[in-house]
């Protein structure tokens, strides 16, 4: 039977979007995926401190996340836009399995080290970018245009509301079980999500057919640039994620090892603050919808950015591990809410067949200032207290916040 779907032109009164199988299958999924992937974020950076003891060697492995988006981030855009975008997400969703698969046996042999996870994570963060790039370019075409920002903020909602007991359940399997039980854990998640993905009915896509070529590559990629260029307020929402992912970046960097070595705190008091997190951004979701009855989407852009200053500031004055989990609340927070709002404006603003080369080149840009922070924050925490780094990322908040307010953006209907 063929997997492509008619969509009736005629106006018809909008379903909950929970009787549309295709988006219960991408959430499904997606929930049991990123509860069990809590487990492998978790245990990568311990494996590396337990190896190494290194805020240089984390930090490395935090900014290697990040260096695909930047390399490959508009060609995967491309890519997303030519091909199935099913078919896709199901190879990514296998490239990664096979990724985490070699970092147990590798584990369970006892032959693991650290540039065994800098090559594999590489890989496996590329093909999570395919994925996420072609997960997001399908919600428009499952989903009518008025029920995305719904859609979006239940994705949200699950995401956020499983990482509140995700950390805590991945800390609790890495405090009793080994590292290697935790991966093969995630492994099944995984599994999971890619049948839930094979059971997707992508509806009708019309895009011109073009043949792979240089010449066209680039037309494509000049394409999704003057998209994205061209509107002015995505643009610049975009150059403030840039600047703010690089301040979140350099606290993100220290701060596994700032709470390990500093209060001597265990996996289940990490995955606690990673949780506190969560919270945050569970109550984003909840109220991303109606906020939108509260004040023009522009402001809310901006307003977000005094949660994250705040919560870089009380991790600067933290005293113990609980005031570093208040910290992150407040940041969970204001990433979620922000989020939820750019990716809905994005699709919005954003034809579909141009829609996969613009969250390629957006995506690139905004996170091309990450890997740079986490190195620096790795170097500088060499030499200095580590908890100067978070007062250094609560300052630029302030610039960020400053900036905004004189902005286009804040005039966002």
């Amino acid at each position: 039977m063929s997997e492509v779907v008619k969509v009736s032109t005629e106006a018809e009164p909008q379903p909950s979007i929970w009787k549309n199988k295709s988006f219960l299958f991408l959430w499904t999924g997606s929930s049991i995926n990123n509860l069990t992937f809590q487990v492998f974020v978790l245990a990568i950076p311990i494996i590396i401190y337990e190896l190494t003891q290194s805020t240089f060697a984390m930090s490395a492995m935090r900014a290697i996340q990040f260096i695909p988006n930047i390399l490959l981030g508009i060609i995967i855009g491309v890519i997303v836009d030519r091909l199935n975008r099913k078919r896709l997400m199901m190879g990514a969703l296998s490239v990664q399995i096979l990724m985490i698969a070699s970092i147990v046996v590798l584990l369970m042999s006892d032959q693991l080290v650290v540039w065994h996870l800098y090559m594999l994570g590489f890989v496996l963060y590329s093909s999570s970018y395919a994925f996420g790039n072609a997960y997001h370019t399908i919600l428009p075409l499952i989903m009518p245009k008025g029920q995305l920002t719904t859609a979006n903020s239940a994705l949200t909602f699950m995401s956020t509301f499983i990482s509140i007991i995700g950390p805590a359940f991945a800390g609790f399997i890495l405090l009793y079980m080994n590292h290697s039980f935790g991966l093969n854990i995630t492994l099944a998640g995984m599994l999971v999500l890619l049948l839930l993905t094979s059971l997707v009915k992508i509806p009708h896509e019309e895009r011109e057919t073009r043949h792979f070529n240089k010449e066209g590559i680039w037309l494509d990629i000049k394409e999704g640039w003057y998209q994205l260029v061209g509107t002015a307020e995505l643009w610049i929402a975009t150059l403030m994620v840039l600047v703010s992912n690089f301040a979140s970046s350099l606290a993100g960097a220290v701060l596994i090892f700032y709470a390990l070595d500093s209060f001597k705190i265990n996996s289940g008091e990490l995955g606690f603050i990673f949780s506190a997190s969560a919270v945050g951004g569970i109550i984003a979701s909840f109220i991303a919808k109606k906020s939108r009855d509260w004040a023009p989407r522009g402001k809310l852009f901006v307003w977000t950015f005094y949660f994250a200053f705040f919560g870089q500031l009380i991790m600067f004055l933290s005293m113990n591990w609980y005031w570093l989990a208040f910290g992150m609340f407040l940041l969970g927070f204001q990433t979620t809410f922000f989020n939820i709002h750019y990716l809905t404006f994005r699709q919005e603003s954003t034809p579909n067949h141009l829609l996969g080369r613009v969250a390629g080149t957006s995506s690139m840009i905004m996170k091309s200032a990450a890997p740079l922070g986490f190195l620096i924050a790795g170097v500088f925490g060499e030499f200095i207290e580590v908890h100067y780094i978070f007062l250094a990322s609560a300052i630029i908040y302030v610039m960020i916040l400053v900036f905004a307010m004189r902005s286009p953006i804040y005039r966002i209907g």
